[in-house]
């Protein structure tokens, strides 16, 4: 068992692609919050903390089951720059590990055990009983959050299944970074559109997350009906720009829980300069929470409803080689808290 103590949420194999070119064991690091930079940092030591799984292994074993099999794919796809085939097993396997990288790293642990701590004292705050509790000294989380969240992604899968996976080829002369919370998430659709809610849920029309493979490639997950990337038959080889890298690793500094990565080809002066960038934004994300009066029950019982949204960052994201459709653009907003991707949740919701 204590071969498998350190618990890694950013998988080894993925982090070795953006090591030292002398060195499969060695990353550069810059630490988010004071910027310091570390050349020669141990791979092995990143992202990973004792037991974040769980000590009965569960968790961990069926994780490196996964990565066993996605990292064969991905270093195939790293080789030759190509995706397998849409919408065969090895596409899906590269789908679904997208997903457990997006919701498995202790950023969005902690920002899960935010919000159940806030929606709990916001309720708590509306009841009589609770009012000499003191909210400054206790904080409401979740000891198996990770397992929560997995728990609530695996049962949402299928409203995922419309998702377009394609790879963005980058032959600049720039790098693109990773991180401690590698996913990026974005919604260019609702930005375009100001939509003052959440733009990052699993249903949300219009979104994008972005996932760096490597310093010369960049997988993007997108809602197929709001963009176009590339044609219709072309899912790989995709150009970017050297703009596009400079907003991509600025969204990977915000994102980014404590550390950044980079080979060594990445200047300390760049990675000082996007951190220096996402910094102008950081304060946007913000967990926005509203009450609304008690509803009476059958029962005689009264039930709080507190709504959540999480605001996004908003950059002003622009891409060349991501287009809206003619869909997007003619699209009617619904005027709800939420625009879906699915027109029948859409419709059940009005």
């Amino acid at each position: 068992m204590a071969n498998k103590k350190k618990q890694h949420y950013v998988p080894k194999f993925y982090l070795r692609y953006f090591s030292l070119n002398d060195s499969t064991k060695i990353i550069k690091l810059c630490l988010k919050d004071t910027g310091r930079i570390i050349h020669k940092a141990n791979l092995e030591g990143q992202a990973q903390e004792d037991y974040f799984y769980g000590k009965d292994l569960e968790r961990e074993e069926w994780f490196g089951t996964i990565e066993n099999q996605s990292s064969l794919i991905l270093n195939r796809v790293v080789q030759t720059k190509e995706l397998p085939k849409d919408k065969s097993d090895n596409y899906y396997l590269i789908w679904l590990f997208i997903l457990l990288q997006a919701y498995r790293t202790k950023s969005n642990v902690e920002d899960f055990n935010h919000m159940i701590d806030t929606i709990m004292k916001t309720a708590m705050k509306l009841e009589p009983q609770f009012k000499n509790f003191d909210y400054d000294t206790h904080f409401f989380a979740y000891e198996d959050a990770i397992e929560k969240k997995l728990d609530l992604l695996l049962n949402s899968l299928p409203m995922m299944m419309d998702m377009q996976i394609k790879l963005i080829r980058n032959t600049t002369s720039n790098e693109l970074i990773t991180s401690d919370n590698p996913i990026s998430k974005y919604n260019q659709f609702l930005e375009s559109r100001k939509f003052p809610f959440g733009h990052n849920g699993m249903a949300s029309k219009g979104l994008q997350i972005f996932y760096p493979l490597a310093p010369d490639l960049l997988l993007i997950m997108y809602d197929p009906k709001v963009y176009k990337i590339g044609n219709k038959k072309q899912f790989s080889n995709i150009p970017m720009n050297e703009k596009d890298i400079e907003y991509l690793n600025i969204l990977t500094c915000l994102y980014a829980n404590k550390s950044i990565y980079s080979t060594d080809n990445v200047t300390d002066f760049q990675l000082e300069q996007w951190v220096k960038e996402s910094n102008i934004y950081k304060e946007q994300k913000k967990l926005e929470v509203k009450h609304f009066d008690p509803i009476q029950s059958e029962d005689d019982a009264e039930s709080v409803i507190v709504q959540h949204h999480q605001t996004p960052y908003m950059i002003k994201l622009t891409l060349s080689f991501v287009k809206q459709t003619q869909h997007a653009k003619s699209y009617k907003m619904s005027g709800y808290y939420a625009e879906f991707r699915d027109e029948r949740i859409r419709n059940r919701e009005q």
